[in-house]
């Protein structure tokens, strides 16, 4: 592709993502924010959409410990409705393991195709899933699941900011690091976007399995039973680092530090977006999945009834299910399920073990 052929862009900006870490009990506190400008020519629209960016999700590091918590702002210019050239994250940690992971939404709202190139890390274009461990801070940048966008099309990509000690601190101090992304988009020229390498797991952050092989999360009365570590499952056959590989859309989530499984989910993707019910702690998460669950009712207008199709809701049990949309169910005491059928479906049970049947 010539200079004449492209309409090049530096799109989705600067990617800024701050770690302020008070040591010992004190909060671990970052600030991600993301810029760009985009002023080609009037036609050309590429940004952020603030309506189908997803909430962060937080996971404690240790079991039963406070989970950290996240905020997501926007603002800049827009070049069409909800779309905006910033996108604001912050993220306040509690103890060493805890992770913060936004999904954001990359839309085109031109009238011209756009392709991405590379994605900039610290001023260096890369075309693979990166991470770069700064201090005690681990930074996780997912490549975007799509690189060609046609039209009103939509693309994600990760971000996880992780305090990736698993063991506890102490004494006093603070750290601070940075991290710059900038996505290159450019007109397409009928070629598409670069093709995303994810590179080789390293034992710490999240992995994606479809597999009745039974996964225990570390501590848990099941650990006993079933392994907690993936040292001896192979990366790409037993589990997978992007979930668009598994060509699925319902599997398991598992949070991995040092190659132990500390939290499970069951995800399912509705509305172009992944949704992931945690399960195996008790019911601690049961207000968190269920509105997953309503959300899912919203979205499919389904009625608030124990018909089918219908959603039940309850102190015991949130679930929506039937009228060929998938059966998903949240429990009190822990249990997180996606069914689609008697041989068909992925569950994390209340002792924190998961399996995927089909």
């Amino acid at each position: 592709m010539t200079p004449t052929q492209k309409k090049s862009l530096l799109m989705g900006g600067l990617l800024a993502l701050v770690v302020l870490m008070g040591i010992a009990y004190a909060a671990f506190a970052s600030n991600l924010t993301i810029t760009g400008t985009s002023g080609v020519s009037s036609n050309w629209c590429i940004g952020f959409d603030s309506t189908r960016t997803s909430d962060y999700t937080a996971t404690a590091g240790i079991a039963g410990g406070t989970a950290p918590t996240g905020s997501m702002s926007f603002s800049g210019d827009s070049c069409a409705t909800n779309y905006k050239t910033t996108a604001g994250l912050n993220s306040s940690f509690v103890q060493p393991g805890d992770k913060v992971e936004y999904t954001l939404t990359i839309g085109n709202k031109g009238t011209l195709a756009a392709a991405i190139e590379s994605i900039n890390v610290d001023n260096q274009p890369v075309t693979s899933d990166t991470t770069i461990t700064k201090g005690s801070i681990k930074f996780i940048i997912e490549m975007p699941q799509t690189t060609s966008l046609a039209v009103n099309a939509t693309t994600t990509m990760k971000v996880t900011a992780m305090f990736q000690n698993d063991t506890q601190v102490s004494g006093s101090g603070s750290e601070q690091q940075e991290i710059n992304i900038a996505i290159n988009a450019v007109q397409d020229d009928g070629n598409g976007g670069f093709t995303p390498t994810p590179s080789s797991f390293d034992g710490t952050g999240t992995i994606y399995r479809f597999s009745a092989t039974q996964l225990a999360n570390k501590g848990s009365s099941a650990a006993s039973s079933y392994p907690y570590t993936i040292s001896n499952l192979t990366e790409g056959t037993d589990y997978v680092t992007n979930p668009s590989t598994l060509n699925k859309t319902y599997y398991l989530k598992h949070d991995v530090v040092n190659n132990e499984v500390i939290n499970s989910y069951v995800c399912f993707v509705y509305n172009n977006a992944e949704h992931c019910m945690k399960g195996g702690d008790g019911g601690a998460s049961f207000a968190a999945n269920t509105q997953i669950i309503q959300d899912y009712q919203s979205f499919y207008n389904l009625p608030d009834n124990n018909a089918n199709p219908g959603c039940l809701f309850n102190s015991d049990i949130s679930r929506c299910y039937g009228g060929g949309f998938y059966d998903v169910r949240a429990y009190s005491d822990g249990r997180v399920n996606v069914y689609v059928s008697s041989s068909e479906t992925c569950d994390v049970d209340n002792n924190g073990y998961s399996g995927c049947y089909q």
